[in-house]
């Protein structure tokens, strides 16, 4: 088919206009080539410092460093080179490959050796001028793992992600928290293809669904420590509460040689929302505060590792600012009918002791919780006896701590006498002559050069275990 006037003129120009296009771009890549000669001859420099010249299976890096000292000059460039380097393969390879660089001139991974270099010194101080050719295959593979590693960071973020957002929408506030903050952590290991999964912005998720709970308080009894604990999301129109959501209850308590310290109880809403806190520690102090909050302490303790002090510590505030708290002072019921006690102190041949030790320490002990507990030093050391002589002594008593303790063992190791004594106390109901409390066999060891004061410390441990265990039977 011949072609008309028209389509040869038309096919005249596209030829024309192609001709023209690569003289422009060979005008151009001389003037580019020109300029770069121009500038290595001014300032004195190689021409393959800003022209170098490659083999087509290799990549050039030209390294550049100014110092006072050529060393260092020298050190300074081999940096810039594996900061392109890093650039280049999408992760930070300057820990990896610097000393080898540094000491052999390349890097075997990489196909990496320096080829040119170029030293000079002027009035800016000594400069270094390095070239290095890399085998491209083995470049670009290493950028291919590290791609394949993004990829790999993003799928698992993702899921992390969509696994939050189903918990969210079936109301479990904190699950999501948790995966929201598992990404965070997969985030922290490497390059991430999107914003929205980076570090900071993950976090930030995290930070808006804690804020967006909040905690209530209902039918409690500060008498008894005892309350419920609501967890719901903060909404305009509805408050749905919080499902499957671990709840930590902070508190002080004293151990049983009446050492405080703060404890914790761990809860979950389950599905109802909400939990009933008990003091299930029978040494939680007689008054005081519980604190109650979201438990992310498994979270944080990972996040530890991966993040930023800065970012560590906002979280931290998110999740500290979302709490509630609850006072309580303890009554016991049996405080108003009057509670007497006496411990018998007994010594290694048996024989009854004068001291009151023990029954001093478990009455002080119980004071802190503002619980008087009377001393009364009496004969009888069984149940029956006790009712009879408290009534012949006029004491309007209800309760009696009824104990016996004594000796079993005392030896000297080295310079320091050990005195292990053993014995119970009964918490007794005077009125129905039944038993409400046993602290079973107690035993307590104490330490002293002086063998006096080792048995008071024993009889003065074995009084303060005695009022921890019985406590529990007074509310």
């Amino acid at each position: 088919m011949k072609q008309t006037h028209a389509e040869k003129k038309a096919k005249g120009r596209n030829v024309f206009l192609a001709l023209a296009m690569v003289f422009l771009l060979l005008v151009l890549a001389s003037c580019s080539s020109i300029s770069n000669l121009v500038r290595s001859s001014v300032e004195g420099v190689p021409s393959w410092v800003y022209q170098p010249e490659a083999k087509v299976n290799q990549i050039v890096f030209v390294g550049k460093g100014n110092a006072n000292v050529m060393f260092n000059a020298r050190l300074i460039a081999y940096e810039d080179i594996l900061n392109q380097l890093s650039t280049f393969v999408g992760e930070d390879v300057l820990e990896a490959y610097y000393r080898e660089l540094t000491t052999t001139d390349s890097i075997v991974d990489l196909g990496l050796k320096i080829t040119h270099e170029y030293e000079k010194v002027d009035q800016n101080g000594s400069n270094a001028y390095l070239m290095a050719t890399a085998e491209t295959a083995k470049i670009v593979s290493k950028r291919t793992d590290v791609f394949n590693a993004m990829l790999e960071r993003d799928s698992a973020i993702a899921g992390f992600i969509a696994d939050a957002e189903t918990a969210y929408r079936s109301n479990k506030d904190v699950e999501a928290v948790r995966l929201y903050l598992q990404a965070a952590a997969e985030s922290s290991t490497g390059l991430v293809s999107d914003k929205k999964y980076e570090v900071d912005a993950l976090l930030e998720k995290a930070e808006s669904i804690i804020a967006s709970m909040r905690f209530s308080i209902a039918k409690s009894d500060s008498s008894k420590a005892t309350c419920t604990v609501y967890l719901r999301r903060k909404s305009r129109l509805l408050s749905p509460k919080v499902s499957n959501a671990p709840i930590k209850a902070s508190f002080s308590a004293r151990n049983s040689l009446g050492r405080n310290y703060t404890d914790s109880l761990l809860f979950n809403t389950a599905a109802n929302g909400y939990i009933t806190f008990l003091p299930y520690n029978k040494g939680i102090a007689g008054s005081g505060t519980i604190i109650f909050g979201i438990d992310l302490d498994d979270s944080l303790s990972f996040l530890q590792e991966v993040l930023t002090s800065e970012q560590m510590q906002r979280l931290k505030d998110v999740i500290l600012e979302n709490r509630v708290s609850f006072a309580y002072s303890l009554v016991s019921p049996l405080q108003a009918s009057g509670i007497f006690a006496d411990i018998h102190e007994y010594s290694s041949q048996g024989e009854l002791l004068p001291s009151h030790v023990a029954t001093e320490a478990m009455c002080n002990e119980f004071s802190i919780d503002s619980i008087y507990v009377e001393p009364t030093y009496v004969v009888s050391s069984e149940g029956k006896e006790l009712i009879s002589e408290i009534g012949k002594l006029g004491k309007d008593a209800k309760f009696f701590m009824l104990g016996r303790v004594g000796v079993v063992d005392e030896q000297l190791f080295g310079q320091k006498n050990t005195v292990v004594v053993s014995g119970t106390v009964q918490l007794w109901n005077l009125e129905s002559g039944k038993i409400l409390g046993d602290t079973l066999d107690i035993e307590a060891v104490a330490f002293d050069n002086d063998l006096s004061k080792a048995r008071d410390e024993a009889f003065r441990k074995f009084g303060m275990i005695s009022s921890y265990l019985l406590s529990q039977y007074l509310f």
